[in-house]
């Protein structure tokens, strides 16, 4: 997969134009990362988006356990985008892994150009942490029953 792909064929940008997705290719600054090394670290203050365009990436809590692994394709860092607070875990490249990183403030200064590319990117983040509210939401759910059901035993 290449940059213009990575950026494509994401989440985060279904719906912008081809000129839109050209806009944001010409911010990406490529970076390639050895195994094991930090993407991410958890509360962190950067704003900096990263697609992984090769390679791959584990999600980690501040206990070190592994919260998710990810691939090709997969966008790190669109919750400290939004609310602009810091990161909230810390991301390890699984192998050689490269990444499209678009820088916060230069993301943020194209979106103030271009309105419509900003509606656009606001509804499909929000549309993302909808369905990752509602997973959160359901395993809660099925948590507190399984809590339930114990302590009735």
């Amino acid at each position: 997969m290449d940059v213009i792909g990575a950026i494509r064929f994401n989440y985060l940008f279904r719906g912008l134009s081809k000129e839109q997705i050209e806009r944001v290719a010409e911010i990406v600054e490529q970076r390639k990362l050895d195994g094991g090394e930090i993407m991410v670290r958890q509360f962190d203050r950067d704003t900096d988006l990263m697609i992984i365009v090769t390679g791959g990436a584990k999600i980690k809590s501040f206990s070190g356990e592994t919260l998710a692994e990810v691939g090709p394709g997969s966008v790190i860092g669109e919750v400290s985008l939004v609310d602009d607070q810091p990161r909230s875990a810390t991301v390890v490249a699984v192998g050689t892994t490269v990444v499209a990183v678009i820088p916060g403030k230069k993301l943020g200064d194209l979106v103030n150009e271009d309105v419509a590319l900003k509606a656009q990117l606001v509804l499909n983040i929000g549309k993302v942490l909808c369905q990752r509210l509602r997973t959160a939401n359901v395993q809660l759910d099925a948590a507190l029953a399984k809590e339930s059901s114990a302590q009735l035993l």
